[in-house]
């Protein structure tokens, strides 16, 4: 799949009361970096991300699933 964001492109990101659901496009914190990923699957307390580029991204098949706190808000625009 082609990538939905392309480096450098601007987004605004929801970050109060916000519930994560599959195919949401968030903004998360993972060892002090920031990364707009998709959601894949929910958890109680744990979120499976994955990037659109699959070959190139660094997501959840790499650090494992991402807690709810580490999740920045939701992306609702992107320029």
């Amino acid at each position: 799949m082609l990538p939905t964001l392309k480096p450098g492109q601007d987004v605004l990101v929801w970050c109060w009361f916000y519930t994560p659901k599959v195919g949401d496009i968030v903004a998360i914190k993972v060892t002090s970096k920031e990364m707009i990923k998709r959601v894949r699957k929910v958890f109680d307390r744990e979120v499976i991300v994955q990037g659109d580029n699959e070959r190139e991204s660094t997501d959840s098949r790499k650090f494992g699933p991402v807690k709810r706190y580490q999740i920045i808000g939701k992306v609702v625009w992107s320029g």
